[in-house]
């Protein structure tokens, strides 16, 4: 299971990266359950207008953790790979690729 200090920093890290890349998202939260981090993007300041992203698994790598992307149609998280092929990477790769998937541009990777 991550440490407070490790969830404190991927929170962070993870965060800030989605103002950088993804400015459709006011903000991302990680809730942590265990050695698992769900994330959530909220799209306005009201906390109604939220999705869900994905789940990240702690695998006792800081840069390597697991992931699983949100299937809305299922009502369940699915094991993914990310856009890079792999199946761990850091969790701010694991919010690239399910912001890729709920949030990209028609006709384009990314925004």
């Amino acid at each position: 299971m991550p440490s407070r200090r490790l969830k404190d920093l991927i929170e962070g890290a993870v965060d800030d990266h989605a103002c950088q890349r993804w400015p459709a998202l006011e903000e991302v939260t990680i809730s942590w359950r265990g050695s698992y981090g769900y994330l959530t993007g909220y799209l306005s300041d009201n906390d109604d207008d939220t999705i869900k992203l994905c789940r990240i698994q702690y695998l006792g790598d800081p840069d390597d953790w697991a992931f699983a992307i949100w299937q809305a149609n299922s009502g369940s998280y699915a094991d993914a790979v990310l856009l890079d092929g792999q199946t761990t990477g850091h969790p701010s790769q694991a919010l690239d690729t399910a912001c890729t998937l709920y949030l990209a541009e028609p006709g384009g990777l990314t925004p």
